[in-house]
């Protein structure tokens, strides 16, 4: 039996959803019930990843091409598999005792990237980790995961399937919702409610990965300005920030994909080579809010402005940037996911979640492929 069609006739689901963030987050947790629209978190939680589980995948995302054995990338596999399954023991247990079985799980795997584009064709291709059949069998429950893969094959880049899932959370009174995710990449998502269209869905530009490397240079304790505290010590230097933010990948037009490998070059720019530790880590942060308002302010043309953008994602945290983000995007309202009661950390397995649920209720949709095929849904299930 197909798991749509079981989860449909349950009338309150517990979804367990569990996502892997980048090297310097952690594993993302959250169980959630939902209840026709409604939904409501039952409990949530973060696993960081150890040090030198860590410092593998940093070195993997600032370099793809990176030589990397079968034999180590087996036993990475087996480590995010372990904290997959670590995360989510904690999350349940964190829940209400009859509440404890989910009746799903939804897995977004930890993914490394490699893409080449050639002068005629675009190949795309991922490679996943983290054991879908671990979580199936310790909780008896159906997996779905793959998103990226399905994506891939249905001929698109492979990003997550979070589009339903945010237009579910909340929609402006204008009927703008408007929703800025800071990972190490910042992504602008913009949906006219009225309309029922999208008018943006775009990569902006460096979330925390340059901040990152600068707190990371300058030694900072954890590696990474948690809260902005380090680039709060330093000065903008505006004529650096002017030329890194015209720099070719910043002013290619929407929608655009960034790569943390892509923004090697900016943080080794000529212009940022003389700073202080701290007036680099500032320029840099100012850098992460410049890009994000640069593409809405170039190419957003509706008529009705939002009146507010909702800011996710670890970036979220960094005190620092959201001052930047304020000042740039002023009179519009900018504020934190938790204020509509989803953790800043969350939302993207809660946008998964959500749009997984709108896939069960309409018995998973299909994605056409060039050849004419089709691919059902949106993931791949793993059964106990």
């Amino acid at each position: 039996m197909k798991p749509n069609l079981h989860l449909t006739k349950v009338k309150n689901r517990r979804f367990l959803i569990l996502s892997a963030g980048g090297p310097q987050s952690a594993i993302q947790g959250i169980y959630i019930n939902i209840h026709g629209s409604s939904w409501s978190i039952l409990s949530h939680a973060l696993l960081p990843y150890p040090d030198q589980t860590r410092q593998t995948l940093d070195a993997l995302t600032h370099n793809p091409q990176a030589a990397v054995t079968i034999e180590s990338l087996g036993r990475l596999d087996r480590a995010v598999s372990n904290l997959f399954l670590e995360c989510a023991k904690t999350v349940c247990m964190s829940a209400q005792k009859s509440l404890r079985q989910p009746h799903a799980i939804i897995l977004n795997k930890l993914e490394l990237w490699k893409e080449s584009r050639e002068q005629l064709s675009q190949s795309n291709w991922n490679l996943e980790l983290g054991d879908a059949r671990l979580l199936s069998s310790h909780f008896n429950a159906p997996v779905a995961t793959g998103f990226a893969r399905n994506g891939i094959l249905a001929g698109g880049s492979g990003d997550l399937p979070l589009f339903r899932g945010i237009c579910g959370m909340y929609v402006d009174d204008e009927g703008i919702a408007a929703h800025i995710t800071i990972g190490q990449i910042s992504r602008l998502f913009i949906y006219d409610a009225r309309a029922k269209h999208t008018i943006f869905d775009t990569d902006a530009g460096p979330g925390t990965c340059l901040i990152n490397m600068a707190a990371n240079e300058s030694g900072c304790p954890e590696g990474f300005d948690r809260d902005g505290s380090f680039s709060s010590k330093g000065r903008v230097i505006a004529d650096c920030l002017e030329t890194l933010a015209s720099q070719p990948i910043f002013s290619a037009h929407q929608p655009k994909r960034i790569r943390v490998s892509d923004l090697t070059e900016i943080f080794h720019h000529p212009c940022l080579s003389e700073l202080t530790p701290h007036d680099k880590a500032a320029t840099l942060t100012a850098l992460t809010a410049r890009t994000i308002f640069d593409i809405y302010k170039n190419e957003y043309h509706h008529v009705v402005s939002p009146r507010t953008i909702w800011i996710s994602g670890g970036g979220a945290n960094n005190l620092t940037l959201f001052e930047f983000l304020k000042t740039y995007f002023a009179p519009i309202e900018l504020k934190r996911t938790d204020d509509i009661g989803i953790p800043a950390e969350m939302f993207v397995p809660m946008a998964l979640g959500l749009t997984i649920n709108a896939d069960i209720i309409d018995n998973g949709g299909s994605e056409k492929l060039e050849n004419n095929n089709e691919i059902k849904g949106t993931a791949t299930w793993v059964f106990p």
